[in-house]
């Protein structure tokens, strides 16, 4: 039987964040567990007093819940983006508004011996014999971009900018905003900077992985690209996160994002971990 070992939401700032989790249970232990990571907003719109990505992982968190056990990842989706559909519609968003709610997601079906993901949640999983494999998450799109702010930003420290600077008011940020408002364009179609998100439109099956637990699989991780990657246990998610933030804030060295540590922000984006432990 499958349980919860370890569970950690942690905002970025005020408020709840844009991640939410799912757990669901029986008698004989968890059946479906999912972290959902809200895409951050960028329009500046509140719907029902919340961001669009933060509305945008609830509904996937309310879809995850009225699905019966047994229900396929491919089926999955596919409800989770009907009922995403209609909350558009609910709101007037346009099919084709790039600045729509959306949201990542993975989620694990222990009885059915797999985890399927959308997007760029972080899964890792512990197999027979001490082996502990990764699934980063990450996107190709958000790599570019974040390479191409911390380019600016080194430019700029390079000609006299202090980092005090660059964290309040980030001109990096204004560099690549105008792609991330346009982003979710490449969202669910081909082509090099395509990429998986559940955001009310088809999912091409290519962007929805199915990642099996092996035989004899006894952990698994899920974690928000808000931690660097899925580590086998929270201290060591945290711990790596830490000292990264502590030696880089403006996230412009060995991991660059597309945004900074912001004053007053814990952090350079919302961080969910979620760790299952097979136990018996």
């Amino acid at each position: 039987m499958w349980v919860v070992a370890e569970r950690s939401e942690v905002p970025k700032g005020p408020g709840a964040g844009e991640d939410r989790t799912v757990v669901l249970e029986d008698e004989r232990g968890v059946w479906c567990a999912a972290v959902v990571d809200g895409s951050t907003d960028k329009s500046g719109r509140i719907h029902a007093g919340a961001t669009g990505g933060a509305l945008a992982a609830e509904q996937v968190v309310r879809t995850l819940r009225r699905l019966p056990p047994g229900t396929a990842p491919a089926a999955a989706v596919a409800e989770i983006t009907a009922d995403l559909h209609r909350l558009r519609a609910r709101w007037g968003i346009e099919d084709d508004d790039p600045l729509g709610p959306s949201a990542a997601a993975a989620v694990a079906l222990p009885r059915q011996g797999l985890v399927w993901r959308v997007g760029d949640v972080h899964i890792g999983i512990a197999h027979p014999g001490g082996t502990w494999r990764r699934h980063d998450g990450g996107k190709a799109v958000d790599r570019a971009l974040a390479a191409t702010r911390a380019a600016y930003l080194h430019a700029l420290l390079a000609t006299g900018a202090t980092p005090g600077d660059l964290a309040a008011d980030d001109p990096g940020r204004t560099v690549i905003l105008p792609v991330l408002q346009r982003q979710a364009a490449l969202a669910n179609r081909p082509g090099p900077y395509g990429y998986g998100a559940l955001d009310g439109r088809p999912v091409p099956g290519r962007f929805v992985d199915v990642v099996p637990l092996p035989p004899g699989a006894h952990e698994m991780v899920l974690a928000s690209d808000g931690y660097l990657r899925p580590d086998p246990t929270l201290e060591a998610a945290e711990h790596l996160l830490a000292e990264s933030l502590r030696t880089d804030p403006l996230r412009i060295g060995d991991h660059p994002a597309t945004k900074g540590v912001t004053p007053g922000a814990r952090s350079f984006d919302d961080r969910t971990y979620l760790r299952l432990t097979r136990t018996g």
